[in-house]
């Protein structure tokens, strides 16, 4: 037999999280409509958040706006979750890099981050 190493409680914060990571992701999908041209998007999802629900969302963004910047932020509880996702385009042509822009705020939010120049992420 088999027996499971994961408690209740954590098998119930994964399927929360589950939860959580699919409509961080719809939310930004619906972002993504409403602002189809917008050169920059910065947010905070209006849903509590996880960085896998913003990450996944931030991927469809990469294939239906790829001409668009975006900081998302999500707040779960006491902790904040931020990504930033920059343009090829942008980060050669304007320098703008999202390893950079994500440094420039997350000391003022107690949070680590880093990254490369196309994608970063942080929490705190």
């Amino acid at each position: 037999a088999v027996v499971s190493t994961q408690s209740t409680g954590d098998k119930a914060k994964i399927e929360s999280e589950k939860g959580l990571a699919t409509e961080n992701a719809a939310e930004i999908a619906s972002l993504i409509a409403k602002n189809k041209d917008a050169p920059i998007i910065i947010e905070v999802l209006k849903t509590k958040g996880t960085s896998k629900g913003i990450s996944e969302g931030l991927k469809t963004m990469r294939k239906k706006a790829p001409e668009t910047a975006a900081v998302i932020f999500a707040v779960n509880d006491d902790d904040v979750f931020f990504h930033c996702l920059v343009p090829k385009k942008l980060s050669s042509g304007m320098s703008l890099r999202a390893d950079e822009w994500l440094a420039t705020f997350s000391g003022l939010l107690s949070a680590k981050c880093g990254g490369k120049d196309l994608y970063a992420q942080g929490s705190g």
